[in-house]
């Protein structure tokens, strides 16, 4: 009788000991950095042969990735969805900056350590390029008819974004009074926009 072959039993501890090792490379990569998660660092820290990290991540750059889209996961940026629900647009301002505010203080550890290693700003490109694409794309949603608007778009991210938030707490601001001071300084003009926008469409044609 022919031995019945089943991918799903092979694949799964495949797929356990991907994650063991990408779970080991972020570790390492939160501890020491990103150069000292050499091949043998990382099967060491998974309990693998440094042959087997190599088969699932052929170079430095695959594990790289691996560990940006693990982190990010993990620190789980808001979406969308954090606007089901909330009506205009100062409360949509609102949810904006206080679910940045707590994905900063999340992520705080590892934008510092993006800053500090510069072959982390290399390897993470590409990761990076798509969570501001994603971070653009909830700023839009939280502009609602302003979406579109490029000018808009760089305000709210020029007084939502890191630069402004850390900078307010550096000053002594509590997170919630930075919070609290970006929506007070960007909420009104969004608002003279969306008039100006308005009156605009209206205009009579001559």
């Amino acid at each position: 009788m022919p031995r019945r072959y089943t991918l799903g039993r092979r694949a799964a501890p495949k797929a356990e000991t991907r994650a063991r090792i990408v779970d080991a490379a972020v570790e390492i990569f939160r501890e020491r950095g990103m150069a000292a998660a050499s091949n043998l660092a990382v099967a060491k820290a998974a309990d693998v042969a440094p042959a087997t990290v190599r088969n699932h991540f052929p170079g430095p750059r695959d594990l790289s990735a691996a560990v940006f889209d693990q982190v990010l996961g993990r620190l789980a940026p808001p979406t969308p969805a954090i606007f089901d629900g909330v009506a205009g647009l100062p409360a949509r301002i609102q949810r904006l900056a206080t679910e940045l505010a707590d994905f900063y203080a999340r992520s705080d550890v590892w934008w510092r350590a993006y800053q500090r290693e510069p072959e982390l700003i290399d390897a993470w490109a590409g990761g990076v390029d798509r969570y501001y694409r994603e971070i653009d794309a909830l700023m839009r949603a939280a502009l609602g008819d302003l979406g579109e608007d490029a000018t808009a778009l760089s305000v709210v991210a020029a007084v939502i974004g890191p630069p402004t938030y850390f900078a307010l707490q550096a000053r002594g601001a509590s997170p919630d009074e930075a919070v609290g001071l970006s929506v007070e300084l960007v909420v009104p003009w969004l608002e003279a926009r969306a008039r100006t926008r308005g009156a605009r469409r209206h205009r009579p044609k001559a």
